[in-house]
């Protein structure tokens, strides 16, 4: 048996050797020596594809451990690398309807001692649309991100399918007392149409900041916290943001922070430049369901649109019962189909400095919307 090298180290067994030539297995993403971390689209194809209607099913490895099982195209595993930047052996197994086997493997790159250290990936959050509605099957390839100016190399990619760890705020100050009824009904509406493995945490706020449900807990339990909301007290919601972003900040993957608001904040013990300090610290992108007086304040409009946008987010208004239907659906659908980009930044920035992003597509008339910068982040 011969050891063939190609785009994976490629082992053949059981066919002759000009089937070992012509047929092959290769890991098409990542590429070899490519820095990985966060979440990471594994995909392998056999060459020639007409062979992939003899695939039995596709084996997916990280480090030795099995990470997805795929039966049927797109051979494609979405594996959780961690926020460490370090080598990973990757290897792929075909298992054909005839019994053979294809095999593929490949290293990624680490970060050694001759590299800077505290090397640390950057995810964007992008939403992709043509003429108003969302664009699915895009790959990494499809994607380029220019830091400072300067285009990186993707080493992490995920698609819509993957999950998304989420916290859900609502407003329940003293001015919500006639809408929260209709609220609660719209709240609990958005959260059904979540998936169910989404880690999702549900909160409310009035001068306090309350987490109503936590990840993990089930749809009647989360329910019965949302039936149980009063409207009561003042409005601390730049304290709620930071807040939820803190709930979904324990992980590697797509973050969103949904919220619904009414009025102006009034509790809060942050200011505004602190919340958008915590925004661009993180990767979370920030949602806003406005209603009541949110839709009245210039003020308040303003910061909404201007905290969105640094996230790569959107606001949305609800000036009656439909309207706040409508957008409370908007944003489940949108987060619904989002990309995830991951870098690691080819020159790092001063830690606490700023760095502006750019994130193009490949798609003719297609529109990207993504956070607009980041903060580097300070040695822990």
């Amino acid at each position: 048996m011969k050891w063939i090298c190609v785009t994976a180290l490629l082992v053949l067994t059981g066919v002759g050797p000009l089937d070992q030539v012509k047929q092959r297995l290769e890991i098409t993403a990542p590429v070899e020596d490519a820095y990985v971390s966060g979440s990471v689209a594994i995909e392998a194809r056999l060459v020639p594809l007409a062979l992939e209607r003899q695939i039995a099913r596709m084996l997916f490895f990280a480090d030795g451990t099995t990470i997805c099982t795929v039966t049927a195209a797109p051979f494609r595993c979405t594996w959780n690398a961690g926020s460490t930047v370090r080598s990973h052996q990757l290897r792929v197994v075909a298992e054909l309807k005839d019994g053979l086997r294809m095999v593929g493997t490949l290293r990624t790159r680490g970060v050694d001692h001759n590299e800077k250290t505290g090397v640390t990936a950057v995810q964007v959050t992008a939403t992709v649309k043509n003429g108003g509605r969302f664009v699915p099957g895009l790959n990494a390839s499809d994607f380029s991100v220019f830091d400072s100016g300067v285009a990186q190399d993707v080493t992490g990619f995920a698609a819509e399918q993957t999950d998304v760890m989420l916290a859900l705020a609502l407003d329940t100050s003293g001015s919500m007392s006639e809408a929260l009824p209709n609220v609660k009904v719209q709240a609990k509406a958005f959260l059904q149409g979540l998936p169910d493995t989404w880690p999702t945490t549900v909160m409310s706020f009035d001068s306090n900041v309350f987490v109503v449900s936590a990840p993990g807990a089930t749809a009647p339990e989360r329910e019965r916290g949302i039936d149980g909301l009063k409207a009561w007290g003042g409005t601390a919601l730049y304290t709620a943001i930071v807040k939820a972003l803190a709930q979904v900040d324990t992980g590697i993957g797509r973050k969103a922070v949904v919220v619904f608001t009414d009025g102006e904040d009034r509790s809060s013990t942050i200011d505004r430049r602190e919340l958008r300090s915590a925004i661009e610290a993180g990767d979370a992108a920030i949602y806003f369901v406005a209603a009541g007086a949110a839709l009245r304040s210039t003020e308040l409009s303003a910061v909404m649109e201007e905290l969105a946008d640094a996230s790569g987010g959107r606001v949305l208004r609800g000036r009656d019962d439909q309207d706040l239907e409508r957008a409370f659906t908007e944003v489940r659908e949108e987060i619904k189909h989002q990309y995830l980009v991951t870098f690691v930044p080819k020159q790092m920035g001063k830690p606490g400095s700023y760095r502006p992003l750019t994130v193009k597509v490949n798609c003719g008339g297609c529109k990207v919307r993504a956070r607009a910068g980041y903060t580097v982040a300070r040695p822990k």
